[in-house]
This record gives C-alpha cells, sequence and structure tokens, in this order.
C-alpha cells in the first residue's frame, strides 16, 4: 500500500509542477487557484482508475502536497 501511495504522491507532484506552469494566469492566486481545481480532478481520476486506492488513503498526502507547493511558491 505505501507503495501505491508514494506512487500517486510522486505523480501528483509533477502534475501540480507541470500544471501551474501551463498555466496563462498573471496574478499568482488565480495560478493557485486553477491549479488547485485541477490537482482535484486529477485526484479524482487517479483513483477512479486504480483499484487499490479510495479517497482516504490520499487525503492527508494531498492536501499536504498542495499545502508544500503552494508555500515553496510564495517563499
Amino acid at each position: 500500500m505505501n507503495d501505491l501511495i508514494e506512487q500517486f504522491e510522486s505523480e501528483l507532484k509533477a502534475f501540480l509542477e507541470f500544471r501551474y506552469n501551463l498555466s496563462l494566469q498573471q496574478d499568482t492566486a488565480e495560478r493557485f487557484n486553477e491549479t488547485e481545481k485541477a490537482a482535484f480532478a486529477f485526484v479524482d481520476d487517479y483513483l477512479l482508475k486504480s483499484p487499490d486506492l479510495i479517497a482516504g488513503d490520499v487525503e492527508r498526502s494531498t492536501q499536504n502536497i498542495l499545502n508544500d507547493f503552494i508555500n515553496k511558491k510564495i517563499h
């Protein structure tokens, strides 16, 4: 199970970077908002395709990854 969660975390981090850099928004808050919405869609899609993970398995790591991502971009 830990391997599946680690794989999910790795893919989510890569997705966040890609999506943030893809954004055409000039306002940083709008870029974060757009990226966060896309991240939740990514998580939903990922869970639908994964027979072994449920939302509870990745909820905490998703929130931590989003918080870390925003903090790193701000500072």
